[in-house]
């Protein structure tokens, strides 16, 4: 952390602990004049980590909520800028939004899209978006949000296959029976703008029928430079997507809703630059200049809720595709050697029961007793299609190293297609017993069986042969099953205080890695988790705290290694490691005075590989895993005038700090490992019931820093240009809403 950033964090906190609360004199006065002093207190939070609606006091586990007002004050619309917020989490990140990679609590994706499952699950109303591994669903633009929340550790009874390091779930808002409608715009100095409305609308009385539509625009020209004369002069990306949700009440005890998004991205290239560029704060691409991707998103969902006497039944039916096309500079550098297009289609089909029983009586066992048990099922299917064209320069380097000047090109190609199909089952179920209304015991498992089929080829043509041989047509099909169980116990020592032990277990299905000859399985991969932690609400809940300390072993992990197999480079698949990650998570929630809220959230991880040591680098046993930064931080003030400055407006003033520890994404850190980094945002306003005014800066102080390496070097091809994803630069800008 620099010395500026360290001196700037320590202002905000200095000056928002300095702030005094009400004296005990103003009080009495107050009292005394008959305007009792008015009651300020941290709101109540909701959340749905076990798949139950309950308050998240009552949760067993480390769960991180971020409201939807939060969201919209600190302006946060996809994942990316969700999880900066969010302990022990860090991510890869560049301006093409298919390429996120979570980390949580250390735990990552080590094998890329030959994966059949995720590793940490990215849910919009407990559905899916990444069930097949890739990356193309998780990161979409999201607005108009309810809340998002975080569960961490592995969630394989809740939310099942493909959750063994957390759960995040973005929950949508829904459509309600008052008429409501909003407009929003900013500007921003890459330059970038954007536009929302929102129209809530109820279409039949007494909440027959209700809609809600949402829609949304983007454009900037990003912050990443290319060099003069090679196209234009920094990255672009346009947004645009809407999404239409219909609510319906017909009876008492039935909810019905409805939902339908779609959203678009356009973009120039991936905001990677060099690594020297980053070190001289001036990030410039590296790459030639590529102007044709994009990635299309569509969800379609119907949820159904019926309250029984003894409980609800709810069913859940989404059908979610992705469609990406892209063509993209491939060699990382400005020499025209290789450019590659693709294709990658995506589709989700899925289907959930659950029933929640209402709390009833157990004179067996005595005390209380509840269960959720359900059932689901999906079919996932993975295409992808790319092309490796040989550049001019190429041909020029290849003949010129032989001697024989340049060579003419004869038409090389590499083109690797191959399609994945998963069909999952599972049923889970668990029982919460209270024998004393303090004491709460949870027991409950899950079965999952995953049915992975995988066929693909690899055809090379001229010269192009010659280092990356064909591979023949190949399938396979295998059947992984698992049982995930999970326990825990929590206390309420009082009103205001508890604590919880837990247990809980993940799996990932196993899968196929393609070779010179054809198809290799590899195994499913395991995690089991042990937590304590304890939440507390002090000063007549205007302060709040929640730890947690948490150990994860982690076993058969799959991890993609680059290997020389008679001559040629061969990506291939095995569960070659086992880990270890061990730390703690603390939440801060404080009101110290009416208008200021204060919230912190600060993550330790130490996770490390305990064997390794077939690594094509040698021996890894003891080195820390990727994308795990050891510390991570997120502090937020916001100051609100409790005074209106103008009829029905309020002034505020905002503050954002964020801090990522050093870390690098590779297997091997001695290849390149990142500095930490930190960013400071700022926000001052009006802000009321209809009204919105802001005027902003993000990335104050202008730190310029990589979340990750994109270049050959992440394939292990020592010697490599290296060239790295870059975080969005300082900008300035104005934001303004207006509801109706």
């Amino acid at each position: 952390m620099s010395a500026r950033n360290t001196l700037a964090l320590a202002s905000i906190a200095a000056s928002c602990s300095l702030l005094p609360a009400p004296s005990p004199a103003q009080s009495t006065a107050e009292e005394a004049a008959g305007t009792p002093p008015e009651t300020i207190t941290l709101p109540e939070i909701v959340v749905t980590a076990r798949r139950t609606e309950e308050a998240i006091q009552d949760v067993p586990g480390s769960v991180v909520v971020l409201s939807g007002e939060e969201l919209e004050r600190s302006n946060i619309e996809n994942t990316a800028e969700a999880v900066f917020r969010l302990p022990n989490v860090s991510f890869t990140e560049n301006s093409d939004p298919t390429d996120l990679s979570l980390s949580i609590r250390g735990i990552t994706n080590l094998i890329g899209t030959g994966a059949s499952g995720p590793t940490n699950g990215v849910f919009l109303d407990g559905i899916l978006l990444n069930p097949t591994g890739a990356t193309s669903g998780i990161n979409p633009n999201l607005v108009d949000l309810e809340r998002v929340e975080t569960a961490f550790g592995p969630q394989g009874t809740a939310f099942g296959r493909g959750t063994i390091g957390g759960a995040i779930n973005f929950v949508a808002r829904k459509p309600t029976d008052e008429f409501e409608a909003s407009l929003s715009a900013d500007v921003g100095s890459f330059p970038n703008g954007g536009a929302r409305a929102v129209l809530n609308a109820p279409l039949l009385g007494d909440g027959l029928l209700s809609a809600r539509l949402v829609a949304f625009g983007d454009i900037t020209d990003g912050f990443v430079e290319f060099p003069p004369g090679d196209g234009p002069d920094s990255v672009g990306r346009n947004d645009v997507g809407a999404r239409l949700s219909l609510r319906s009440r017909p009876t008492d005890r039935l909810t019905l809703d409805a939902s339908v998004s779609f959203d678009r991205s356009e973009f120039d290239a991936s905001n990677s630059a060099t690594l020297i560029s980053v070190e001289d704060d001036n990030p410039v691409s590296g790459g030639s200049f590529v102007d044709q991707n994009s990635v299309d998103r569509f969800l379609a969902s119907l949820q159904g809720n019926y309250e029984f006497d003894i409980g609800s039944l709810k069913s859940t039916t989404s059908f979610f595709t992705t469609d990406v096309d892209t063509l993209d500079d491939t060699d990382f550098t400005s020499l025209d050697f290789t450019v590659g297009s693709g294709s990658l289609d995506e589709q989700a089909i899925a289907q959930e029961f659950r029933f929640e029983s209402d709390e009833f009586d157990a004179p067996l066992v005595g005390g209380s007793v509840s269960f959720n048990v359900g059932t689901s099922i999906s079919f996932n299917e993975f295409d992808v299609l790319s092309v490796l064209d040989p550049g001019p320069d190429a041909f020029v380097i290849l003949g010129e190293s032989f001697g024989l000047g340049p060579l003419p090109d004869d038409g090389s190609t590499v083109t690797t297609g191959s399609e994945q199909e998963v069909f999952n089952f599972g049923v889970y179920g668990d029982v919460r017993w209270r024998p004393i209304p303090e004491l709460e015991i949870v027991g409950g498992a899950r079965f999952n069986l995953d049915r992975v089929t995988e066929i693909g080829e690899t055809v090379s043509t001229g010269l192009s042969a010659f280092a990356i041989p064909s591979v023949p047509f190949a399938s396979g099909e295998e059947t992984f099953t698992a049982i995930t169980p999970n326990a825990s116990i929590k206390y309420d020592w009082s009103d205001n205080f508890s604590t919880y032990f837990s247990f809980s277990t993940g799996f990932r299905a196993g899968g196929f890695s393609s070779g010179l000859t054809g198809f290799d399985s590899f195994e499913e991969e395991n995690v089991r988790s042990f937590e304590a932690g304890f939440r507390a609400s002090l000063l007549d809940n205007r302060l709040t705290i929640s730890g947690s300390g948490y150990f994860l072993d982690y076993d058969d992990i799959q991890v993609a290694i680059s290997e020389v197999v008679g001559g040629a480079p061969v990506l291939t698949i095995d569960n070659a490691a086992s880990a270890r990650s061990v730390g703690t998570e603390i939440g801060i929630g404080l009101l110290p005075v009416e208008g200021l809220r204060i919230d912190a959230q600060m993550g330790l991880n130490f996770s490390k590989f305990t064997d390794f040591s077939d690594s094509p680098f040698g021996d890894l046993t003891g080195t820390r895993l990727p994308n795990a930064p050891v510390h991570t931080l997120s502090l937020v003030g916001d100051y609100e005038h409790p005074r209106d400055l103008l009829p029905g407006m309020r002034g505020f003033v905002r503050a954002e700090y964020n801090f990522r520890s050093s870390f690098s994404n590779l297997l091997d850190p001695d290849l390149i490992t990142f500095d930490g980094f930190d960013t400071v945002n700022f926000r001052v306003g009006l802000r009321g019931e209809r009204f919105r005014l802001e005027a902003f800066v993000e990335n104050a102080l202008n730190e310029v820093y990589a979340t990750g390496s994109t270049s050959l070097v992440a394939a292990g091809l020592v010697g490599a240009p290296v060239n790295v994803d870059v975080g969005p630069t300082r900008q300035f800008g104005l934001r303004g809403q207006i509801r109706f």
